[in-house]
């Protein structure tokens, strides 16, 4: 290789790190308003008088006149009230990014994330609470799948899982700067102002998408291949760009897409491992720990909302540096050798974390609950954080991807809507040791699916793994 084209390679590179880095901040604020509520939930409860229930005292609360729920049920729509929204985005992501192009999408959502922030951040009650939440959450659902969609498009192979797990890492630092947020605005307890702040990177996401070319996939996909010629020399920093605009048109005319073609024999165990990730991920129990942090750290044994929050604090902070790790090595060891690690990992710090809440390693078990729930979140930030979106933007083909993808993000807020929504009611009941062990065995569960069809596709362009596809192999062998 010359100087010159290392040189241009270097500089293409830079480009797209830096075009991903600003797409990623979809990613930020699916993070933030994730990870903002665990903070404000104690000071909502107090300012719309929100009372648990128990044996003497059982108010109701409306919830949009519609019908009435106890006080643990109100917390957890409105906590589960994103998830749910962003079920709905997952389901609505292929016909926007189909019609308004991947970019397009991305702008969509940012004036979507500026909307519900402010419904959230000026609700005068509950359900004004939680419309502004379901908005927001419908602009992380678009995201969640256009923007890993957008990453995975218009980046070269050797990079292309890097930059898709920057979404991932996006995520985490969102999710850190909700829980200095909430830190920094816990004393007196301003709950909107912790809303608020999303703003800004909201109104940085639209207006740096403005400047950022179109997928050249997408545009081959809908005929504008002068476009697609343009879009390419922009992102590769060179004119040699024939070859791959004629790669992209082939592996259009393998078949036409329709939503029925996900469900054929072809397709579908692409469906059900895509799928199957996302279940697999949520079932980690990882958001019981980013969503009711101070309920858990509370339960251990941590005193008084500060040391909770400063808990919550150092989660958000090794979620980011594990993400990292992550980031750095997936597309050096690859996408099994790290889900393995990580999955193995996630079993043994859910086993620990259950056996201390059973008081099974000792009484005084606020230490150890903390350093074990550090330790998920760093198995799970470099391997099941990241994973499940990596392979959702590799394995479907073009014509077909936009409606895969948004199939396997409906798992994902699915069953993030599950998790959260019956968390506090299984600890209610079955207690806190053996709902992590619960999460424990599924973790164990979704190993094993991972050895048995989970391909390798580090360093294999798009239309390698479809072709291999459309050749017939099996899906465990997409990116041999």
């Amino acid at each position: 290789m010359s100087a010159t084209s290392s040189e241009t390679i270097h500089r293409n590179h830079f480009y797209i790190l830096v075009l991903s880095t600003i797409a990623a901040i979809a990613g930020l604020l699916f993070g933030f308003d994730t990870g903002v509520i665990s903070g404000a939930l104690q000071f909502i409860v107090d300012t719309f008088h929100i009372i648990a229930p128990t044996a003497t005292l059982a108010p109701t609360y409306s919830v949009f006149g519609l019908f009435g729920v106890n006080g643990t049920t109100i917390q957890e729509v409105i906590v589960s009230a994103v998830p749910a929204g962003a079920l709905i985005g997952a389901i609505l992501s292929s016909f926007l990014s189909n019609a308004f192009g991947r970019r397009g999408g991305i702008i969509t959502t940012a004036v979507l994330f500026i909307i519900g922030t402010l419904f959230a951040a000026t609700a005068i009650n509950t359900d004004m609470l939680i419309i502004g939440r379901l908005i927001m959450g419908f602009a992380v659902g678009l995201s969640a799948t256009i923007a890993p969609m957008y990453l995975s498009e218009v980046s070269p192979p050797d990079i292309r899982g890097m930059v898709v797990f920057l979404f991932q890492m996006a995520i985490t630092v969102g999710i850190l700067s909700a829980f200095i947020v909430n830190f920094l605005f816990h004393i007196n307890g301003n709950w909107r102002a912790m809303f608020l702040v999303g703003l800004a990177p909201s109104v940085l996401l639209f207006v740096g998408m403005l400047f950022l070319p179109e997928s050249p996939r997408w545009l081959v996909l809908k005929g504008k291949h002068e476009k697609a010629h343009h879009a390419l020399h922009k992102l590769r920093g060179h004119e040699a760009v024939s070859g791959e605009v004629a790669e992209i048109k082939e592996s259009i005319r393998n078949a036409k897409g329709n939503f029925r073609m996900l469900f054929s024999k072809r397709l579908r165990p692409l469906v059900f491992i895509t799928f199957g990730l996302f279940v697999f991920q949520q079932f980690t129990g990882i958001n019981t720990i980013f969503y009711y942090a101070p309920t858990l750290f509370k339960a251990a044994g941590f005193e008084g909302s500060t040391s909770q929050i400063l808990a919550l604090v150092s989660t958000g902070a090794i979620n980011v540096f594990a993400t990292i790790f992550g980031v750095w090595f997936i597309d050096r060891l690859g996408r099994r050798k790290l889900l393995y690690v990580g999955l193995v990992g996630i079993i043994l710090c859910q086993l620990i974390m259950g056996a201390a809440y059973h008081q099974l390693l000792g009484t005084n078990i606020r230490w150890l609950t903390l350093f074990s729930s550090l330790a998920l979140i760093v198995f799970f930030a470099f391997s099941m954080g990241g994973i499940p979106y990596i392979m959702m933007s590799e394995l479907f083909p073009l014509n077909m991807r936009a409606g895969g993808m948004a199939v396997a993000s409906c798992a994902n807020w699915g069953f993030n809507i599950l998790v959260s929504a019956t968390f506090l009611t299984i600890v209610d009941v079955f207690g806190f040791g053996n709902a992590y062990w619960l999460y424990a065995f599924l973790t164990f569960l979704g190993l094993v699916f991972a050895i048995s069809l989970i391909p390798e596709t580090k360093n294999r362009t798009l239309e390698h793994i479809e072709k291999n596809l459309y050749a017939g192999k099996k899906p465990r062998d997409l990116g041999n």
